[in-house]
């Protein structure tokens, strides 16, 4: 199969006129940018050219579902993203970069022991009538202490009715038992204390400049730690259990 990349000038008053494309967004289906009234799109495929009302769309590849009629279109450039921000919050945003008869957004969520989205709250649609040729952001706190791991989506409403639905997005449950390892002070003048949090027990593993392990002790959660004899240089801490979680410690 082969693609060919079809370049189309924009014609004013008889003449070529170069355009820059701004603002370029990606999405999942290529690049797309406004000028003007111009909204374009860039993929691989056949080119598509269509005017509704004063707007002229120019597609490079069919990434958006087009009708024969001047129908709405569903909102494009549409990128959304989740995340914790602390144990019972989790923050939302989402862009846009073209609404044409956009109602809104509806936010769902389904946790883990959950078998269907159910509707959170309903967002209206920042654009004037919904119609806009300008990216706009969106924002929303979710109150989400749930331990396990959440989905969420967002519905897309047309004034029409119709509707169509994001990416789904993934947040993992409260950080309430997260790991934490913390040496105090530093740089230290020969002794040190070592607190750990977020397990049982464990083992605290201390290693030189040169990658030896010098020193191993066991630990428990919530209990200081101290190290004491250690030879001025620079260490290396971190627990047998969770060797990612590292902390280094220069004794002087």
């Amino acid at each position: 199969m082969k693609y060919f990349i079809v370049l189309l000038p924009v014609v004013f008053s008889g003449y070529v006129k170069a355009q820059s494309i701004m603002p370029i967004t990606s999405n999942n289906g290529g690049q797309a940018g406004v000028v003007g009234s111009i909204h374009f799109e860039f993929n691989l495929g056949e080119s598509f050219v269509t005017t509704i009302g004063t707007n002229t769309f120019i597609t490079q590849g069919l990434l958006q579902p087009i009708s024969a009629t001047p129908a709405s279109l569903p909102v494009t450039g549409l990128q959304f993203t989740a995340r914790r921000i602390s144990e019972d919050k989790v923050q939302l945003n989402w862009r846009t970069v073209q609404e044409i008869n956009n109602h809104g957004f509806s936010i769902e969520r389904k946790r883990e022991n959950e078998n269907e989205f159910t509707t959170l709250n309903f967002v209206r649609s920042k654009a004037l009538n919904g119609n806009s040729h300008l990216p706009l952001q969106y924002d929303a706190v979710d109150i989400n202490n749930f331990k396990g791991i959440s989905y969420y989506r967002l519905k897309q409403t047309d004034t029409d009715g119709k509707s169509a639905y994001s990416i789904v997005c993934i947040v993992n449950g409260t950080p309430s038992d997260r790991i934490t390892l913390k040496a105090w002070p530093i740089p230290s003048r020969g002794d040190f204390t070592v607190t750990v949090g977020g397990i049982d027990k464990g083992i605290l593993q201390l290693f030189d400049a040169t990658g030896r392990m010098v020193r191993q002790v066991p630990i428990t959660n919530g209990t200081q730690q101290k190290i004491t004899g250690i030879s001025p240089g620079t260490y290396m801490i971190r627990l047998a259990e969770h060797k990612h979680l590292v902390q280094v410690v220069l004794v002087q």
